[in-house]
């Protein structure tokens, strides 16, 4: 595909900027909920896997390096696994081959047991200045039950190495809602966080993926479910303990302290292009939506086809823009939608802003539709479907 052919699709012309995805699909061992693509034991493969990268790298610039990367993000799997030097050949591959702004956003995730000060030192020479660091809890029997291979020293070690080598921009993963999981294991979980160097802390909500084997267990009656009002009472005490410390929530998920929001998930949430390097990676841009082939050994052969290649229209293109919109707490920019989609937002959605407005569970203030519940925001957005 050319790029008079990406740029053939497309309901307005998008700036020049874009960000860029990198997956690493290895793992130590698959965590029970996970769906991503990501293998256990499999290391044999990643050299190869890296070299394959950056040739779809090197092929993908040929269509794309018109574009300024605003940011990258390294994600997976777990990208911290592979040596370090690798994660050096792939950056150096991409600045050699794309526009790189000279403020750019660069995260890594990774996982508390496979840092190392040694790696840590090569990524901020490698320009990274991003951390991110998967911990999920700080219990035991929480860490057993969704298949994680470490421990909460191990986390305290990370992220106190981490600051020791200079990393300022470090977040924290948490997940709410684990089968088992009470508020009071929520509460020490944020103990143990806020007395730690972190400027940003991301705390998710369990979702049980078909096909896992945590919905398989809770399937079969090994753990039940935790009610939806108890993960709510989870969500409003993460949600408290963080504002009250200072950090905003500034998307359903997402706590940062003010100038250390996630930028290259705000360009996600925000609508902006993005190019997914590797294997499963998704991209978005001029309109089409496209992913990556899922088969190892077919990525291998440096097969970079552009597979289900989805065109936005105009009404998915609007339908995307509000669900991502009310995700935030900035809500929908209704002068940007209606000057992007050459509308008028309240009229052409008069009914469902008239019914929930009725109902006290979205404000307008500032020319921004905000979400006031965001317990039911899957609820409220269907209402613009």
């Amino acid at each position: 595909m050319t790029t008079k052919d990406i740029l053939s699709y497309g309901v307005k012309p998008y700036n020049d900027e874009m960000s860029i995805y990198i997956h690493i699909p290895f793992c130590i061992s698959k965590c029970t909920y996970c769906n991503f693509c990501s293998f256990a034991n499999a290391t044999q493969y990643v050299d190869a896997y890296i070299d394959a990268l950056c040739k779809e790298i090197q092929t993908k610039a040929t269509i794309f390096g018109y574009a300024k990367i605003t940011t990258i993000f390294i994600g997976g799997g777990t990208p911290s696994l592979v040596p370090s030097q690798c994660i050096l050949k792939i950056l150096d591959c991409l600045r050699a081959n794309f526009k790189i702004s000279d403020n750019i956003s660069i995260t890594i995730e990774s996982n508390p047991n496979s840092l190392t000060r040694q790696k840590l030192l090569d990524y901020k020479s490698a320009g990274i200045n991003r951390l991110s660091v998967g911990l999920q809890s700080t219990k035991s029997r929480l860490l057993r039950i969704l298949g994680r291979a470490h421990t909460t020293k191990d986390f305290v070690n990370a992220i106190t190495m981490a600051s020791d080598t200079g990393f300022e921009n470090i977040n924290a993963d948490i997940i709410l809602g684990v089968p088992t999981q009470t508020l009071k294991d929520v509460d020490d979980t944020l103990d143990l966080l806020l007395s730690l160097p972190l400027k940003h802390i991301s705390a998710y909500g369990l979702i049980l993926e078909p096909n896992t084997p945590l919905s398989q267990l809770v399937k079969q009656g090994v753990y039940q479910p935790l009610s939806d009002d108890l993960c709510n009472a989870m969500y409003d005490k993460t949600l408290t303990r963080l504002s009250n410390i200072g950090m905003h929530r500034y998307e359903i998920s997402n706590f940062a302290f003010s100038g250390f929001e996630a930028e290259h998930n705000l360009n996600y949430w925000r609508r902006g292009q993005y190019l997914g390097l590797g294997l499963d990676a998704y991209s978005f841009v001029h309109g089409l939506h496209w992913q990556n082939t899922n088969n190892l050994s077919v990525y291998l052969k440096s097969n970079f086809r552009m597979l289900n290649k989805e065109p936005e229209t105009r009404y998915t293109a609007m339908i995307e823009t509000i669900m991502l919109a009310l995700r935030m707490d900035e809500g929908l920019d209704i002068i940007k939608f209606n000057k992007d989609f050459d509308t008028d937002f309240l009229k052409e959605y008069a009914t469902s802003v008239t019914k929930l407005r009725g109902l006290k569970l979205i404000k307008i203030e500032d020319n921004h539709l905000k979400v006031l519940d965001q317990h039911i925001s899957n609820a409220i957005i269907a209402e613009f479907a």
